[in-house]
């Protein structure tokens, strides 16, 4: 039996999440276009957090382009920008930069529509440096809600599609980093503490 990558990534993140020594204060199941994963929220403190996600990159699945998902781990380190409450609940607005890798697929690389590219499946590593935006729903009980937008700007690695004689290594721009800006994250959040 072959262990997938992704596979690992996930058992260490639950492993973490159930470790009374990893100081996380919630976890949560993320639910996203993006993918399916989950996140660690640490304490609290001066109106910072930082937040650990890992999840299953399904880009291409969906439309069966490719046979695999990827995955991806971020980390961030968030600023409480504001918050209201009301009536027992509680709305915060957060924001803050953060860092991303993982081993994905990435969009096509041509300018416009280009079928050749299109149809390739280029797994390759991704680093990235990323900033979101998002807010957390507190309704006063155990599970909160977090919604966010995750922006990545980086690079994507590859062996070159068109050098298939010899290992040659493509490297561009991470552009769904950049187009799946917009995608929504969904967060349940579970309160550990």
């Amino acid at each position: 039996m072959q262990l997938k990558p992704y596979t690992v990534l996930a058992a260490l993140l639950l492993a973490c999440v159930f470790c009374p020594y990893s100081g996380a204060q919630d976890a949560g199941l993320f639910n996203s276009p993006k993918g399916i994963g989950a996140s660690l929220y640490l304490p609290e403190k001066d109106g910072i957090f930082h937040t650990v996600t890992a999840y299953v990159d399904i880009y291409g699945i969906p439309s069966s382009r490719c046979l695999y998902p990827g995955f991806k781990a971020n980390f961030s380190r968030q600023y409480s920008l504001r918050s209201w409450e009301m009536d027992g609940y509680r709305i915060r607005m957060f924001a803050g930069p953060g860092i991303s890798a993982g081993y994905v697929r990435d969009h096509d690389k041509g300018r416009g529509i280009d079928l050749t590219t299109l149809i390739s499946d280029n797994p390759g590593l991704a680093f990235a440096a990323s900033g979101d935006i998002g807010w957390r729903f507190d309704f006063g009980g155990f599970v909160s809600l977090d919604l966010s937008f995750t922006a990545e700007a980086g690079v994507h690695a590859r062996r070159n599609e068109r050098e298939k004689g010899y290992a040659a290594t493509s490297l561009s721009i991470y552009n769904n980093g950049l187009m799946q800006a917009f995608y929504p994250q969904l967060s349940i959040v579970f309160k550990l503490r």
